[in-house]
Formats: C-alpha cells, structure tokens, sequence
C-alpha cells in the first residue's frame, strides 16, 4: 500500500502521554476494540482495532471504515517544542472578538496526533472517537 490514508487531527497539551493513554485506553476497552502499543524514538502510539479480520482488512487498505461503518484508529504522542505565531479566533469558548496573533514559546509539551478513518464530519464512529479523545484532555487533571 503505497497511499496515505487516514485523516489527522492534532492536539498540544501539557497532558502527559503516560495518562492520556492510560485513560484513554480504558475508555475505548469499553467498546470492546483491541490495541497494540508501540514506542520508537521518542514516539509513542496506541493502534487499535475490533477484531483480526478488521485489522487484516486495515492492513490491505488501510484506514477505512468498510465493516459495519467502524474502522482501525490510532493515538500517536511525543513531546515537541511549540514555537510559533498563531492567529486566535476563540478563546475559552467565547469568538465575540476580532482574531488577533498571539505568540507561543511552549517548551516539552505533548503533542498527539489522533488518526481516523475518515473525517469526522463525515462519519458517526470518527465523531465518537474524536468526543472520546477531546473528553480524555479535559478529565485528565494534573
């Protein structure tokens, strides 16, 4: 398989990645999904899956959701460095301002990216795995 597939949604928190997958983990074992976990050069990742027919599918096409509207997804995490200028539109829920740049000098922060088989606007199961992941962020206190 030579094409990318999958569609990526990223998040920067100071949420530690030992947590985050911890949590996280636990709450997609509820829907009855497997996982493997890998960790290669300072990256970490939870892959997972319903059952091995799915992940055989998942391996000769990659991210899809062909069975029963549900798919293969994954978490990958490693710390970054943020530094940059980035244009605020919404701050705390609130937009009833004009944008404006702010500038971030975030130093070992976690970064995630969330994979899914589709984008979640389009799919019930992506939207519910994305809820799943953004709830993991707010529920985990430092």
């Amino acid at each position: 398989m030579s094409e990318w597939t999958g569609e990526l949604y990223g998040f920067y928190t100071n949420k530690p990645t030992k947590s985050v997958f911890s949590f996280f983990k636990n709450e997609i074992l509820k829907i009855d999904y497997q996982y493997e976990y890998n960790s290669y050069n300072d990256e970490e990742s939870l892959f997972f899956y319903k059952d091995k027919n799915m992940l055989r599918h998942h391996e000769d096409i990659g991210y899809n959701l062909d069975l029963d509207n549900k798919g293969c997804f994954c978490i990958e995490a490693k710390i970054v460095n943020l530094h940059g200028i980035a244009t605020l539109f919404e701050f705390e829920s609130e937009s009833n301002f004009e944008p404006y740049d702010i500038n971030l000098q975030l130093d070992d922060i976690f970064y995630y990216v969330l994979i899914l088989p589709d984008f979640i606007e389009n799919s019930q199961f992506c939207s519910d795995i994305h809820r799943l992941f953004v709830n993991t962020l707010a529920k985990i206190r430092l």
